[in-house]
């Protein structure tokens, strides 16, 4: 039996990074976030395996801004997918993973 990885969508993969960021209290969004957005929601690492965590009771300056490659990814996939709340299908999900492993453009 063959076992598919969880369906995610645009929305939640950003959701999540603005989330981690957040948690790290790091003041912006990056690729980074992304790619352990990624893992969790894939359910191949948990946020807290990742480590560098604060309460969301602690007082922050600012919430975390995402950084201009984190917008022109969201811009693009975006576009491609056709709306941040469509399911990335395997095939993209590939494509999507291999685009966050490359360095920013």
């Amino acid at each position: 039996m063959t076992v598919e990885p969880p369906r995610i969508r645009l929305a939640d993969l950003l959701s999540t990074a603005s989330s981690l960021a957040a948690f790290r209290l790091e003041p912006a969004i990056t690729r980074k976030h992304l790619r352990d957005a990624l893992a969790v929601l894939l359910e191949e690492t948990t946020v807290e395996a990742l480590g560098g965590g604060a309460s969301p009771l602690i007082p922050r300056r600012a919430a975390p801004a995402p950084d201009a490659d984190v917008l022109a990814f969201a811009a693009r996939w975006n576009g491609r997918l056709g709306g941040p709340f469509v399911e990335v299908s395997p095939d993209l999900l590939a494509e999507l993973r291999a685009d966050l492993a490359s360095p920013p453009s």
